[in-house]
């Protein structure tokens, strides 16, 4: 038998899948676990509570896939493949996200808090390799303002994590970070996104499929080079392109 915590996370988990675009309600939220308001309020202390319960759960499981996603050993790949994952997460899961970045008192939930804490190591990383153009703070502050303001846009006019208008921002935010607007696609990246994205086709393939298909795509991006992009140039430049315009 499920204990009254159990049911109060499975029912919000239910209802925020129902309707990801708006936050359930405490009487919706007791009612469904089959429980009465004071466990509720036992457990969590109130429903902010038991939906940030909620929201470290899933940011947990997103962690999980995106350190499970195979390293380009390219710092300024590898920090475009984590903002499509980061933009996905946002937009797959919108009350969620707004649980995280959103509150009117500024407090930021422990899940945005390990989210700035990846944040931070990927652009040390970009600084250690002397390809960050401002101090890591500021980088920070900049990067977090544009994912938020996307993941808003897009849940509030519709697009996904991987189209124009995500793919643009990212554009704009590695030449203000790095200081050279990309100028070709590459086959890492390609990779990148498509395991980001296999990670939320839940259903759409077989266990023995799915895990064929990460196989493929990890040797593709272990063996591939870069190629000619066509769309414009909104993938993310390379280190290798950096270093070269730098020179």
């Amino acid at each position: 038998m499920k204990s009254g915590r159990e049911s109060l996370l499975e029912a919000a988990r239910t209802l925020l899948a129902e309707h990801p675009e708006r936050e359930p309600t405490t009487r919706e939220l007791y009612e469904a676990a089959g429980v009465a308001a004071p466990t509720l309020y036992h457990h969590f202390g109130d429903k902010g509570g038991l939906i940030e319960a909620v929201v470290e759960e899933a940011f947990t499981t997103y962690l999980e896939q995106k350190h499970a996603l195979p390293r380009t050993g390219d710092w300024i790949v590898d920090f475009g493949a984590g903002w499509d994952m980061h933009i996905g997460f946002g937009v797959e899961n919108p009350v969620l996200y707004t649980v995280m970045y959103g509150r009117a008192d500024g407090r930021r939930s422990r899940a945005a808090q390990t989210a700035e804490a990846e944040l931070r190591r990927g652009l040390e990383h970009l600084a250690d390799a002397g390809l960050l153009l401002m101090d890591v703070d500021e980088a920070m502050a900049v990067t977090t303002a544009m994912a938020v303001g996307c993941v808003m846009q897009l849940s509030h006019c519709g697009g996904s994590a991987t189209g124009p208008v995500a793919r643009t921002m990212r554009s704009a935010l590695l030449s203000q970070l790095v200081g050279v607007q990309p100028e070709s696609d590459d086959a890492n990246q390609a990779v990148q996104s498509l395991l980001a994205r296999l990670n939320s086709a839940t259903g759409l393939f077989t266990d023995a499929e799915e895990a064929l298909l990460r196989q493929w795509l990890r040797t593709l991006a272990e063996h591939s080079e870069p190629v000619p992009g066509d769309d414009g140039g909104v993938a993310p430049a390379t280190s290798r392109q950096v270093a070269r315009r730098k020179d």
